[in-house]
């Protein structure tokens, strides 16, 4: 099904680009085979958004389940974020890191318990999460090259690049789609990534695939989107019947 248009979403054509919210499923793979599960999702939440991702993974004795989210909101065609969080458990140790900006005070805070980080403020940061949608945007505007300044779980700056490599047809558990690959330009190191959006679906991330000295790592692969409307809620959200 394809995604709802951004005219379909706002009677003022002329207003700033806005997201329709979903709940998306997807399969890990890794060798062929399926080792678990993710789930993202956008909701909107009166004058803000809040993105999530989620994933269970089991693969011979290792485990990993994390959870991530990040809430913004959307100025000028640019994204603010304001919150982000991610908690890993399974294998190995746990990690809970978080993430508070405040765009008014220019104010960066790290950490469970919130401190403040000594660091430069930079009005185009975004988190490891919310970039995702800033992608969006920039492939509506007909970007094919893109460079972020994302913050990492420390709150630390790193910068992100990425180019569109081809467009090409993408057999995925969902069904196969017309999708744009992507992949992430960096100098002098072994990790490759790999991602594909397509554009029947709002430039939604359809695929993604991370390896090292080219050995896959995982895949992830889109298997059901559910596009949400303001037509019945559930839980205090829009979703379609």
């Amino acid at each position: 099904m394809p995604a709802p248009s951004v005219a379909e979403s706002s009677k003022d054509t002329a207003a700033a680009p806005i997201f329709t919210p979903f709940n998306a499923d997807y399969l890990v793979y890794r060798g062929g085979k399926s080792h678990g599960t993710a789930k993202r999702y956008l909701h909107k939440k009166d004058s803000h958004y809040e993105m999530g991702y989620s994933s269970d993974i089991t693969w011979l004795v290792f485990s990993d389940k994390r959870s991530e989210t990040s809430t913004f909101t959307l100025e000028q065609g640019r994204l603010k974020p304001s919150h982000y969080k991610m908690i890993r458990t399974g294998t190995g140790s746990n990690r809970h890191y978080e993430l508070r900006l405040d765009w008014q005070k220019q104010q960066l805070f790290t950490g469970k318990k919130p401190t403040l980080k000594a660091i430069d403020w930079q009005e185009d940061w975004l988190d490891p999460l919310s970039y995702h949608q800033q992608l969006v945007l920039d492939l509506r505007a007909g970007k094919t090259d893109f460079t972020y300044q994302v913050l990492n779980r420390d709150g630390n700056n790193k910068v992100y690049h990425y180019q569109v490599v081809t467009e090409e047809a993408l057999a995925l558990p969902f069904g196969t789609v017309r999708a744009l690959r992507i992949a992430r330009v960096e100098e002098n190191s072994d990790k490759q990534v790999l991602a594909w959006v397509a554009p029947e679906l709002d430039y939604m991330l359809v695929r993604l695939w991370r390896g090292e000295d080219n050995v896959e790592q995982f895949d992830v692969q889109l298997q059901k989107v559910q596009w949400l409307t303001p037509t019945s809620t559930v839980d205090g959200l829009a979703t379609t019947e």
